[in-house]
């Protein structure tokens, strides 16, 4: 059975690589969950099945690849763990760029993850993918 630290190492990982399905494999059955969609226009909340995990990855990988991914700290407190760092996307149908910071919180249980709470920069995200503009 994988530790918290572990758990969250190979996490970020599969992020890195894109790995929607191995992403899902670390989670329990149920994942309580908290997270924006692809667009950042509106969030997905409550509990998600590995499938449902592992379509919310696939989507988001389908929307934007990730070309960098950078971990500024992970701070563990027994099952639970907080990762704060950025990232740099590319919108795949526009080609536009967007850096992001972010700040995860993974509770682990049994070397599974059971709850999932992503913040990023939603409104970079939307600005990004066109689904809201800032006026200059």
């Amino acid at each position: 059975m994988l530790s918290t630290v572990e758990v969250v190492q190979v996490f970020l990982a599969r992020l890195a690589a894109q790995d929607a399905p191995g992403i899902a494999r670390l989670c329990a059955p149920t994942v309580e969950w908290e997270a924006p969609d692809p667009s950042g226009a509106r969030w997905a909340h409550g509990p998600r099945t590995r499938r449902e995990v592992e379509s919310q990855f696939l989507t988001l990988f389908a929307t934007f690849g990730l070309e960098q991914l950078s971990v500024r700290q992970v701070i563990v407190d027994g099952g639970d763990a907080a990762v704060v760092g950025w990232t740099r996307w590319r919108v795949l149908a526009t080609g536009e760029r967007a850096n992001l910071q972010f700040a995860a919180v993974l509770s682990v249980h049994l070397g599974e993850i059971e709850q999932y709470w992503q913040m990023p920069d939603t409104l970079a995200v939307a600005v990004a993918t066109g689904a809201a503009r800032t006026e200059v």
